[in-house]
């Protein structure tokens, strides 16, 4: 028979044992539950956005747009936003905003400063613009709004922007992000804060990146469309980051955070239809990292086809394919945000976005172009 001894011993290597073993599990599980996952894909854009008029009557929120020479162009499509704008704003106060816009066809909303009557306008305190070369402050010069040729659809918001401190030196044409807040933070400078400038892939991961889109959305098509058979085209060169829609891609390089980058790709490529002989275009977007370990689909992949020399939808699929991409930097964060055009091929209409990637969000959304709207 053993001794107690013995026995307390034993017991206590068991005890120690399992408490060991639990704390393997619960890093285990901690680990696990921490481990960065592909967010879920999203179907299109739309153009609701967080821009709106704030309880002390400033102008907030994000912007998509566009830099010039000159100045920055922040637009908006948000019916809500542009109501809003009209009721409060316009030279006469009226209680049906599409009408009003409508008769005015473009209407001059003014802005106040932090000393005027909050009737003159909204107030826009303190600006911040994100592009390919950095981010800086800017300063509000003017507010438009613009009526569309369907009612609301098509209307717009313009809000010009020019630097804060032009001596900075910022790049602000091109693609840009636009956020209006409430006060100056560290996170919204008056000058130029420099994007670390990324190298472009070569030529041998350019193709590396295509060849992975087009298996991943080849087999997420499959899965969507069980009874479609489809194979490529007689060899075809995919045109990459030139203004081509069909048998093109864009590829740009992206910053995801604590130094690393990842590469964001839009694929717009023919298929024939084996039993039709019908051509349908796959298009969809998605992030990977250099060594293909990281997959993410940004949006989910779709088919389109070709009738009489024009794209429509595929069956009762979506409309939409993707173009431009182009990074823009975030806001206090090591990151960037994704600038891309969407084009919804049943009546042309052009969106310009932005997606945050890490979340698959659609920080903001402006409509561009279409029958409904007037540039």
């Amino acid at each position: 028979m053993s001794n107690p001894t013995s026995r307390f011993r034993a017991a206590l290597a068991a005890a120690a044992a399992a408490a060991f073993a639990g704390c393997a599990s619960v890093g285990q599980f901690l680990e696990e539950a921490m481990r960065e996952r592909p967010p879920a894909a999203i179907d299109r854009m739309t153009t609701a956005s967080d821009a709106r008029i704030d309880s002390a009557g400033r102008l907030v929120g994000s912007f998509v747009g566009e830099g010039t020479s000159r100045a920055v162009h922040l637009l908006s499509s948000d019916t809500a936003l542009i109501a809003e704008l009209v009721r409060r704003y316009a030279p006469r106060r009226t209680t049906e905003p599409w009408d009003a816009l409508s008769k005015a066809g473009l209407m001059r909303i003014p802005l106040r400063t932090a000393k005027e009557d909050a009737t003159r306008g909204p107030l826009v305190q303190v600006g911040r613009v994100g592009s390919p070369e950095g981010r800086t402050g800017v300063v509000a010069t003017a507010l438009v709004l613009r009526s569309g040729r369907c009612g609301w659809r098509g209307s717009q918001a313009e809000l010009v922007v020019e630097e804060a401190r032009p001596e900075a030196g910022a790049a602000l044409r091109g693609p840009v992000i636009g956020s209006l807040v409430t006060a100056r933070t560290a996170t919204s400078p008056d000058g130029f804060v420099e994007r670390e400038p990324l190298a472009e892939p070569d030529q041998a991961l350019v193709q590396a990146l295509v060849d992975r889109t087009r298996r991943a959305m080849d087999s997420a098509l499959a899965a969507q469309y069980p009874t479609v058979r489809t194979r490529p085209l007689a060899e075809h060169p995919v045109e990459i980051n030139t203004l081509g829609d069909i048998d093109a891609g864009d590829v740009t390089p992206f910053h995801v955070g604590d130094g690393r980058v990842r590469y964001a790709v839009s694929l717009r490529e023919r298929r024939v239809q084996a039993e039709s002989r019908d051509t349908l275009v796959a298009a969809g977007v998605m992030v990977w990292d250099e060594e293909g370990l990281w997959q993410q689909f940004v949006f989910r992949p779709t088919y389109l086809i070709t009738r009489r020399g024009h794209l429509a939808p595929f069956r009762s699929g979506r409309a939409f394919f993707w173009r431009r991409l182009g990074p823009v930097s975030d806001f206090g964060f090591d990151r960037d945000n994704l600038w891309m055009e969407q084009v919804d091929v049943r009546d042309g209409t052009v969106l310009w976005g932005i997606v945050q990637p890490g979340d698959n969000v659609v920080v903001a959304a402006a409509e561009m172009a279409g029958e409904c709207v007037v540039r």
